[in-house]
C-alpha cells in the first residue's frame, strides 16, 4: 500500500506541483508586470558605455498589433527576479512567428538573411514596422497603410518618393481613390531587378502590371481601362511578346514612378517632350524630326504641329487619323491612296483651311494649284517625295521648309532631274523586284518626261529584240558550221 501511494505521488502530485509553480512564474511575466517598471518614461540603462532607452509607452504597446502578447513571447529567456534580467540579451526574432516574410515582402529579398531585428533598417522588420508600436496595415495610423506607404517607403527611397509625389497616381491616392496604385501594390510583383528575372521577363512583368489596371478586363475595370487596350497589338507590344527586350513598355515612355498627365509641363508625354522620349530608342529619327520644319515649329511653341504620336499613334503605334471625305474630294485625292502612301496625315492638317489660315499657310489644293494634273500627281507622288530630304521609298522625318522643296516642273521633268535621280530610280528598283532584272529593266514603270506606256510598242520591242538575238545566234552558228567544212 505504501509503495502504491509513493508511486501515485511521483506520477501525479509532483508533476502537478511543478506545473502550478511554472504557471505561477510564467503568469507573473505578463506585459503588465513588465510595464510596472518599463512603463516609466525615461527609463534607461548603461551598456558598453552607451545609454540605452528601455522604457515602453504602455498605451502605444497595448493598441499595437502585439498588444495582447506577453513580453517574454518575443524577449525570450528573461528572469524577472534577476536585475539585470539577462547578461546577454537574446535578439528578438520576428521570423519565429512570421515564418515566411518573403511571401509578403518579395521586394526586399535581404529579409531571407535578416533575423528580423538586426542588420540595417532596410533589411529587417524593425526598420520598417517599428518596435512596440507595430500596427496592422488596416490601421489608419500604420505606416504600411494604403494611404501612408509613400511616406513610409520614402524614408529610404527618397528619390523615388520625390518622383512619385508628382505623379497622377499619387494625386489619385490623395483623392482616396482605392484603385490608385501604391509602392507596395506595384513592388510585390516582379518588376525590379531584385527579383532576378531575365530582361525580357522583367519587361513583360512591367507591362502586365500596368495592363492589370489600364486594360479593359472585367475583373479590373476602371475609368482608365481602355487607355491601353491596343498596346499588345502594337509594334512595341508584339516585339515584347516575341522576346525582344529592347522594345518599349509603359515605364520606358512614362517613367517608373512619375506618371504625369500630358498637361503637366514636366510630363514625359507632353507634346513638347514626346520626341525626346522616342529618341531614347529612335535616335536618328528624332534628330531628323528636331531639325525639320515641324520640329523647329514645336520648339517655338506651336501647339498644332505634329509629333511622333500624331503619325504613329500612342499605344496602338499603328493609328490612321480620321479625315472627312470632303477633304479628299476637294483636293482631288483618292482616300485609299492617301492611306497607303501615308499622305493622310499631311492632309489632316494641310487641308484644314481654318488651321492653315491661323499660321498664314496655303491649304493643300491652293499650294499645288500650279500643277497641271493634281489628281494624277496625288496618285503617283507622295508629299515626302518633294517636301523631304530623303530618297524614296523612305519616309523622311526631316520635312523641309517651302523654299527648299521641289516646286517647278523642270526640277522633276528634265534630264538628270531631282525626280529622275530619286523617284524614278526607286521605281526602276521596284520594277526589277516585280518583273525580274531583265524584264524589270525593259518594262520598268519608270518613264522619262514625254513617254507613256504603250503595250503594242512594248511587245514589238521585245519581239524585235528576241528576233535580233536569234538572228545573231543563227548567223554565228552557220559561220561556225560551214567553217569546219561540213
Amino acid at each position: 500500500m505504501k509503495s502504491y501511494i509513493h508511486n501515485l505521488i511521483k506520477l501525479i502530485v509532483i508533476p502537478l506541483i511543478l506545473f502550478f509553480t511554472f504557471s505561477f512564474f510564467v503568469s507573473a511575466q505578463t506585459a503588465d508586470d513588465c510595464l510596472m517598471c518599463h512603463g516609466e518614461a525615461g527609463m534607461e540603462m548603461d551598456k558598453n558605455g552607451k545609454t540605452i532607452k528601455i522604457s515602453v509607452n504602455a498605451s502605444v504597446f497595448k493598441s499595437s498589433a502585439h498588444g495582447k502578447l506577453k513580453c517574454v513571447e518575443c524577449h525570450k529567456g528573461f528572469n524577472p527576479d534577476d536585475i539585470p534580467h539577462k547578461e546577454r540579451i537574446t535578439p528578438v526574432d520576428c521570423k519565429s512567428c512570421h515564418k515566411a516574410p518573403l511571401e509578403k515582402h518579395p521586394f526586399h529579398p535581404q529579409l531571407a538573411l535578416a533575423d528580423g531585428m538586426g542588420g540595417t533598417p532596410d533589411v529587417n522588420c524593425k526598420g520598417c514596422h517599428g518596435n512596440h508600436q507595430v500596427r496592422t496595415k488596416n490601421s489608419p495610423t500604420s505606416p504600411t497603410n494604403f494611404m501612408n506607404s509613400t511616406e513610409y517607403c520614402g524614408k529610404c527611397h527618397k528619390k523615388e518618393k520625390e518622383l512619385h509625389i508628382k505623379s497622377d497616381h499619387y494625386f489619385q491616392l490623395n483623392k482616396n481613390n482605392p484603385q490608385a496604385p501604391t509602392c507596395i501594390y506595384c513592388h510585390t510583383k516582379a518588376v525590379t531587378k531584385n527579383f532576378k528575372v531575365s530582361a525580357v521577363q522583367l519587361k513583360k512583368n512591367q507591362e502586365d502590371l500596368c495592363l492589370s489596371c489600364h486594360l479593359d478586363a472585367a475583373h479590373t475595370k476602371t475609368q482608365y481601362s481602355t487607355s491601353l487596350i491596343n498596346y499588345r497589338n502594337s509594334v512595341h507590344g508584339q516585339a515584347i511578346s516575341k522576346g525582344i527586350s529592347a522594345a518599349a513598355v509603359c515605364t520606358d515612355c512614362h517613367g517608373a514612378h512619375i506618371f504625369e498627365k500630358a498637361s503637366s509641363p514636366t510630363s514625359n508625354i507632353r507634346k513638347s517632350n514626346v520626341a525626346n522620349v522616342c529618341s531614347k530608342c529612335h535616335i536618328g529619327v528624332s534628330q531628323e524630326y528636331k531639325q525639320s520644319i515641324h520640329g523647329v515649329a514645336l520648339e517655338k511653341g506651336n501647339p498644332d504641329v505634329p509629333t511622333c504620336s500624331y503619325c504613329h499613334g500612342e499605344h496602338s503605334i499603328s493609328a490612321v487619323v480620321e479625315v472627312p471625305l470632303k477633304m479628299f474630294t476637294d483636293n482631288q485625292i483618292n482616300p485609299q491612296s492617301a492611306v497607303k502612301t501615308k499622305m493622310v496625315y499631311c492632309i489632316k492638317c494641310h487641308a484644314d483651311e481654318k488651321m492653315m489660315s491661323k499660321y498664314g499657310i496655303a491649304t493643300f489644293n491652293k499650294a499645288h494649284d500650279w500643277l497641271p494634273s493634281l489628281g494624277k500627281h496625288n496618285e503617283t507622288v507622295r508629299c515626302v517625295d518633294c517636301h523631304s530630304s530623303y530618297t524614296p521609298p523612305n519616309l523622311s522625318h526631316n520635312l523641309l521648309p517651302p523654299e527648299k522643296t521641289i516646286k517647278k516642273c523642270e526640277e522633276c521633268h528634265s534630264k538628270n532631274s531631282v525626280l529622275m535621280s530619286k523617284l524614278y530610280k526607286h521605281e526602276k528598283t521596284q520594277s526589277r523586284k516585280k518583273y525580274g532584272f531583265i524584264n524589270g529593266t525593259l518594262l520598268s514603270d519608270a518613264y522619262v518626261v514625254g513617254t507613256t506606256r504603250n503595250l503594242f510598242l512594248d511587245s514589238f520591242t521585245v519581239i524585235a529584240f528576241v528576233v535580233i538575238l536569234i538572228g545573231i545566234g543563227f548567223h554565228a552558228f552557220m559561220r561556225w558550221y560551214f567553217k569546219k567544212g561540213h
